[in-house]
């Protein structure tokens, strides 16, 4: 039974992001988590991954450090099996759609945020994800589930309400610095807006096993985790494609050789489902 609610739609249309509790029970939490560590376990001791199956549409799985105790692991979904257990066997591709109104939704990439320690640096810093992404329309979200009890003092996310109502892109600091492309806004702009006397910022504490889903314009942080405080924040988090989404790739979008260099994906035109299967579709 889903438990997503009108007041859920109502408030990711109105604001930008909404918290659903208790979406996964305490054993789907306990699968992603061993996973997550399985996945962490190989990169720092070397090993390299075996894939369940060769990822059609992601780049290789990669770890970064961010920041002291702060760990991103991007594009594991095929390396392991319990993440693709999850991505058909959970109420998750269901949850994004029934969220954000979709008429089907397709699994398109994962990012696995670890933070420990009490470093400000590992702190997620203000941005918003669709300026480097490769596609254009509104049902491009992040889905992020929370594998650990998310308090204020434990990196929660914080939210600009309403800036998911914004018209054009900003311009990425990990995007090229020589090109500007219509359409774009400066980074600094997104950064002053945060910074404003009258900013609506919403802070997100979460439980485990609840999920935020976050819409592509919405321009979002976390905090960074109190000095002193035990144990760890874990967050998964995956990225969908709706309905209404098309392949429309810039000179300031993410490279993804596999899919830039297919000859499947025409800009401006719907991803195949060859190619990102419908793992959802609205019947009511």
């Amino acid at each position: 039974m889903s438990r997503v609610e009108q007041r859920h739609i109502e408030e990711y249309s109105q604001i930008g992001c909404t918290r659903v509790e208790g979406v996964f029970g305490p054993d789907w939490v306990e699968r992603l988590l061993g996973a997550v560590d399985r996945v962490h376990e190989a990169f720092k001791a070397g090993r390299p991954l075996a894939l369940v199956a060769e990822p059609p549409t992601q780049n290789p799985p990669t770890i970064h450090l961010t920041g002291e105790g702060g760990v991103q692991l991007r594009n594991c979904m095929y390396a392991d099996r319990a993440f693709l257990d999850w991505l058909t066997d959970s109420p998750a591709a269901e949850t994004v759609g029934r969220l954000m109104g979709a008429d089907h939704v397709r699994f398109w990439m994962d990012a696995t945020f670890i933070k420990a320690g009490g470093d400000a640096e590992a702190a997620t810093p203000w941005h918003n994800d669709v300026c480097t992404f490769p596609f254009v329309g509104e049902h491009l979200p992040s889905f992020w589930v929370a594998l650990t009890d998310v308090s204020r003092e434990n990196a929660p996310m914080i939210t600009l309400a309403g800036s998911n109502k914004d018209g054009w892109r900003y311009h990425s600091p990990l995007s090229r610095q020589d090109l500007t492309l219509p359409g774009y806004r400066p980074w600094d702009e997104l950064l002053a807006r945060t910074k404003a006397p009258d900013a609506d910022v919403r802070v997100w504490e979460a439980r485990a096993g609840d999920i935020l889903l976050i819409h592509p314009k919405t321009i979002h942080a976390s905090l960074p985790r109190a000095p002193g405080l035990p144990g760890r924040r874990v967050a998964f988090t995956t990225r969908w494609i709706g309905s209404d989404v098309v392949w429309q790739p810039d000179a300031l979008s993410a490279s993804i050789p596999r899919l830039s260099d297919n000859p499947a994906m025409v800009p401006g035109r719907p991803a195949p489902e060859a190619l990102f299967p419908v793992l959802w579709r609205r019947t009511v």
